[in-house]
């Protein structure tokens, strides 16, 4: 076998091998429902289908009560990847739902200590995550993706905000709305980027290192348009804290979660495991 044979051999051997050792790196992906929803939507939208077509398991779920003490349902098995769900009080102030997510991410590193962490968050669960993240630098959480989450807040969750310190508030339990009055602190952590307030200062704090991505939702058009929180808010890397140490990329329309959020979420988690 010639000089050059064997050098291709050797590449091709050590190729295989990255490849085979990616394969077999544990890892452990949570993820965390939006406001006014539940871990159910996961699947509805069938993202956890495309997940377990990809490598991905049930690994349980987190349900946590309103007191913020949680159970633990575990799914059993002994795939290398594994998902979780976390059922969070989304009527909750955010920053009330970060540590109620301390707690479970904490969990799940004793649980798994052999695996890597991911965690992935619709709305404002993405932004309960990256809270999580900044008060804890060494939370374990070493990638996270958004999707359609208020980053720089939302006009929404102001106009939702001075509809209950009206006397409109009254209302609201008769006409099925009452969530308004029970979420007024969640409005205010949600409300647009301004000087003095918490996404202020949350845009501004140091961010642990790690793989960030946010999936933004297009822009263009009233029908296309995410009609609860602009494109530009959703963006990662206008983050005054992240920028560039962020990717963001554009896909689907609306608000809701989506089939293909699942097949980017995967595309991406493949990634960021071969690149550790």
């Amino acid at each position: 076998m010639s000089f050059k044979a064997i050098s291709i051999f050797i590449i091709i051997l050590v190729t295989a091998g990255v490849a085979m050792a990616s394969d077999r790196t544990a890892a452990s992906l949570l993820l965390v429902h939006g406001y006014a929803s539940d871990p159910e939507v996961w699947r509805k939208s069938g993202i956890v289908g495309v997940l377990e077509t990809n490598g991905w398991h049930p690994g349980g779920k987190f349900l946590v009560g309103a007191d913020g003490k949680f159970r633990f349902d575990a799914a059993f098995g002994d795939s290398v990847r594994r998902y979780y769900l976390a059922d969070l009080p989304s009527e909750a102030p955010i920053r009330h739902q970060g540590e109620i997510l301390d707690t479970l991410v904490s969990a799940l590193v004793r649980q798994r200590p052999q695996a890597v962490v991911f965690a992935a968050g619709h709305s404002a669960g993405g932004v309960a995550l990256r809270l999580a993240m900044v008060w804890r630098s060494s939370l374990g959480i070493r990638g996270l993706i958004t999707i359609a989450a208020p980053h720089r807040g939302t006009d929404t969750a102001k106009l939702a905000s001075f509809i209950t310190q009206t006397p409109m508030a009254m209302m609201t339990p008769f006409v099925g709305m009452g969530t308004l009055n029970r979420s007024q602190n969640l409005y205010a952590d949600l409300a647009p980027e301004e000087e003095g307030n918490f996404l202020f200062w949350l845009n501004r704090a140091k961010h642990p290192r790690a793989f960030y991505l946010s999936i933004v939702r297009e822009s263009g058009g009233l029908l296309a348009m995410d009609p609860v929180v602009s494109s530009a808010s959703q963006d990662l890397t206008q983050v005054q804290a992240l920028g560039k140490l962020a990717q963001s990329i554009t896909s689907g329309t609306g608000h809701a979660l989506e089939t293909n959020d699942g097949e980017l979420m995967a595309e991406y988690l493949a990634r960021w495991i071969k690149g550790l």
